[in-house]
């Protein structure tokens, strides 16, 4: 005869409930404690209480960006690949339900949920031609800018030399031993590249629109408001690797962590071994290196070590928000055309009205149907259903909010359609498990040890439903674009708490239900009593005699 199972394997159905309930306390506790702190506000200001919606349920920003090309002609593919790239700079998540469409053969319109400025142009219109060059010579800004016929003399001086044709060494020679060690062709460029130096006002203005990587630059750090000549680009940003923003271990300031590959990474090796043999021979101003994002400097460090796996990092006085856009730039590669701002409007709400409130209505007509439907076919054993639907509503709510505060998730019609199709997915799950708990006394065990060998039968066809669900979900969001990806989230979020909820709350509930008099007697309300159940000549709590096997019938001789 075999053991009885220990008492540490017996199901603890109020203990798992207990889990469940301070989980959520738990959660609800971490909103009310950003809200008190003021870290959960919205950048409009909005409660954390309330969960970000998309533009078509409460507006935004509508941005209209005119593309221009640098050579050639605005083509197609060319507008395709960028409206590709600005999309994954402000969708960078996934789930932000910002919509970007091309219009009319050269524009890009980007509708942003909830933005109530423009300054979001800066961080998707840009470029992001990141550059890495050597400081040739620095001096701090002018107070008068150098004549306009000055300035286009000296930049005409500086385009007829042929820079192109500088090794790496005689430009890594120019910073470490002067510009005076360049061949002599190259002096009177030089020159100039001083003149313009001294005359350059560093301001937001005076930032040259035209970088170009094969010629020097003059430029500037308009947040120390330094003036720098740079080398002709020696790494190109198409050989960053991998962008992130961080905060490096023992430090409090965010940095962009960047990782070289190819020529890059060979080429920062050389650079950073000469650099830096420069910085531990005391002379730091020969030691630095710039580092330009269409034309700007970004920073201008020392090399303070040799690096041979290609690593890098931007510093530059960046906040979280700043670090992650600049990341998310030069992540996502540089624009193939340049943008100018065609038009910015703040716009309304285009579903938040008839459309938002019938949708709405139709998805509460089909909860109260639902609710009906479960208190009269399942009775008293309906309030399980339903107390499950309102603890899988109310931790769904609770994870919107998070993930609106964490992600940026953004809540749109999709995405309510699908955390509306959860409601089904929810049901069925207890349906499943109700049904195989009647099957269960149906067959002769009373009523507690129903509960435990149904949800034994009921969990694994609860679990591949809700796999196929989730992998759905993926697929869709995976290959979707625009707001079908907001669809697939929720619903990949909503399935995930079904599973949650079915074992964490259903089942151990209707465990403890079980023991009952109400339920575990069989009253004629609870929707476990004998006749409902289809059984008769015994009551739920008792174990039904085995039934015996069929007679097999007679075959051609023999007897039965």
């Amino acid at each position: 005869m075999a053991a009885p199972p220990s008492r540490r394997n017996l199901p603890r159905p109020r203990r798992t409930l207990i889990i469940f309930l301070v989980g959520m306390a738990a959660v609800y506790a971490l909103l009310a404690v950003l809200g008190v702190t003021g870290k959960g506000e919205h950048d409009d200001g909005q409660s954390v209480w309330k969960p970000r919606l998309g533009l078509d349920l409460q507006g935004g920003t509508r941005i209209t960006l005119e593309a221009k090309a640098t050579s050639g002609d605005v083509t197609p593919d060319k507008l395709k690949q960028a409206r590709s790239i600005i999309d994954q700079r402000v969708n960078a998540t996934g789930v932000t339900e910002a919509e970007v469409s091309t219009q009319g053969g050269n524009q890009v319109i980007i509708e942003i949920p909830g933005q109530k400025k423009g300054n979001i142009v800066d961080q998707v219109g840009r470029t992001a031609q990141l550059r890495f060059r050597l400081l040739w010579a620095s001096a701090q800004s002018a107070q008068q800018p150098i004549a306009a016929e000055e300035k286009t003399k000296q930049e005409a001086i500086v385009d007829k030399v042929d820079w192109s044709k500088l090794s790496l060494d005689q430009l890594l020679a120019a910073e470490t031993q002067g510009t005076q060690s360049l061949p002599k062709e190259y002096a009177e460029g030089v020159a100039a590249l001083q003149e313009l130096a001294k005359g350059f006002v560093c301001d937001k203005k005076s930032l040259p629109t035209d970088d170009v990587s094969k010629k020097p630059l003059v430029t500037c750090d308009t947040k120390t408001g330094e003036v720098f000549v740079l080398s002709p680009t020696v790494i190109e940003g198409t050989d960053v690797k991998s962008a992130a923003a961080v905060v490096p271990q023992n430090q409090v300031s965010w940095v962009v962590s960047l990782q070289l590959k190819g020529e890059g990474k060979k080429t920062f090796d050389k650079v950073t071994d000469a650099l830096f043999k420069q910085e531990q021979a005391g002379s730091d101003q020969t030691s630095r290196f710039a580092i330009v994002l269409d034309g700007e400097v970004l920073s201008a460090p020392t090399t303070n070590g040799h690096f041979t796996d290609g690593s890098s990092q931007i510093s530059g006085n960046f906040t979280a928000t700043t670090a992650r856009d600049l990341a998310n730039q030069l992540k996502y590669g540089a624009l193939p055309l340049t943008f100018g701002v065609n038009g910015v409007s703040v716009e309304g709400p285009t579903l938040a009205g008839t459309q938002l409130d019938a949708g709405l209505y139709a998805g509460a007509v089909g909860l109260v149907l639902v609710v009906i439907y479960l208190l009269l076919y399942y009775r008293g054993l309906g309030l399980v259903a339903i107390g499950s639907l309102i603890a899988a509503a109310g931790l769904t709510y609770a994870m919107v909010l998070l993930l609106g505060q964490g992600l940026g998730f953004t809540l749109t019609l999709p995405g309510i359609a699908g955390l509306i199709v959860a409601i089904g997915i929810t049901a069925d799950s207890f349906i499943v498990f109700f049904e195989r708990l009647r099957d269960e006394v149906r067959d002769g065990k009373s009523l507690r040890l129903a509960v435990e060998s149904g949800w034994e039968r009921a969990r694994g066809t609860i679990l591949a439903a809700d796999a196929v669900s989730i992998m759905a979900a993926l697929i869709l969001y995976i290959f979707a674009i625009g707001v079908v990806r907001g669809f697939a989230f929720a619903l990949g979020l909503s399935t995930l708490i079904d599973v949650v909820v079915v074992f964490l709350f259903t089942k151990p509930l209707v465990s403890l239900l079980a023991r009952t008099k109400f339920f575990g007697q069989g009253h004629k309300l609870s929707g476990l009593d004998a006749k409902h159940l289809g059984i008769s000549g015994r009551k739920v709590d008792q174990i039904g005699r085995g039934t015996a096997p069929a007679a097999r019938p007679a075959t051609e001789g023999g007897t039965v």
